[in-house]
């Protein structure tokens, strides 16, 4: 009896050494990897559905709420935004926005409405008949990779913008490249699509994509490769941080990016912030 309860233990021991390593050495271990996600989506969708503000240890104040951004004020922003942008968004109150490193939270690929897209791209291209179908007359939309995974989905989706706003800071950058450049860096995007969320956050494994890894491989099948990465879980991520401080350095006139917008909230009203 003895045996069996040393073997058991012995087997229940090297299970947790091998997830343990599978979360140091992720990629090693194919199985290993399966099992521990298994067990890892699960727990950081719950943590990504905590709000803050719902704890009773957080005091949730007027005076925070005056730092959030509506959709309706930001709405005239966007509407000068063109389509294939480049968006980063800080949002507050989402427990799981405390785990990512830096100021900016999340990245996308701006959209616009359908009329601005068949305006810039033409109805009768390709890239207009693909997301023709994605899209209503009337929304703005965004591309990229959340919870639910690569999709396009209207903008007030985000950030909890269609009930209390936890929205804080918006920034865009637009490629300087041709319109030809343009459609194929959204059309790249676009072939992510209904890929599943990377909760492992491997870079340059493309078979589940995080939100600013959409952005990465997308400029990438244009020769813009961004090599400056956090080291964060024993991963070398690129994190919207990255992404932003890359694209501020190459933005200007001969270079990749033109930036377009930084905005922000103080004392209950907009303002463009500097980048």
């Amino acid at each position: 009896m003895k045996i069996v309860k040393r073997i058991v233990f012995g087997i229940i021991i090297a299970f947790f050494l091998s997830i343990i390593f599978s979360s140091i050495f992720p990629g090693r271990v194919k199985i290993v990897d399966k099992v521990r996600l298994f067990a890892q989506k699960p727990v950081i969708q719950w943590i990504g559905n905590i709000r803050l503000d719902n704890l009773p240890v957080v005091d949730s104040t007027r005076a925070i709420a005056r730092v959030d951004i509506d959709f309706e004020e930001l709405r005239q922003y966007l509407e000068s935004i063109p389509p294939g942008s480049i968006f980063l968004t800080r949002t507050r109150s989402y427990a799981i926005t405390e785990f990512i490193p830096g100021m900016w939270k999340h990245a996308g690929i701006f959209l616009g409405t359908k009329s601005r897209l068949a305006e810039k791209f033409g109805a009768q291209s390709n890239l207009f008949k693909m997301l023709d179908t994605l899209m209503s007359d009337s929304e703005i939309y965004i591309l990229d990779s959340e919870a639910a995974g690569v999709h396009v989905h209207p903008f007030r989706d985000m950030s909890n913008l269609r009930e209390d706003s936890y929205l804080t800071n918006f920034t865009a950058f637009t490629l300087t490249g041709t319109i030809e450049q343009k459609r194929v860096f959204i059309e790249e995007s676009l072939k992510f699509l209904s890929r599943e969320y990377d909760y492992d956050w491997l870079t340059e494994d493309e078979s589940a994509i995080y939100c600013s890894e959409l952005i990465y491989h997308s400029l990438k099948k244009l020769g813009i490769e961004i090599k400056k990465r956090t080291t964060t879980l024993s991963r070398e991520v690129i994190t919207p941080d990255d992404l932003y401080n890359y694209m501020v350095k190459n933005s200007g006139k001969r270079e990749n990016f033109v930036f377009r917008i930084n905005i922000c909230k103080e004392n209950g009203r907009l303002k463009e912030c500097q980048k």
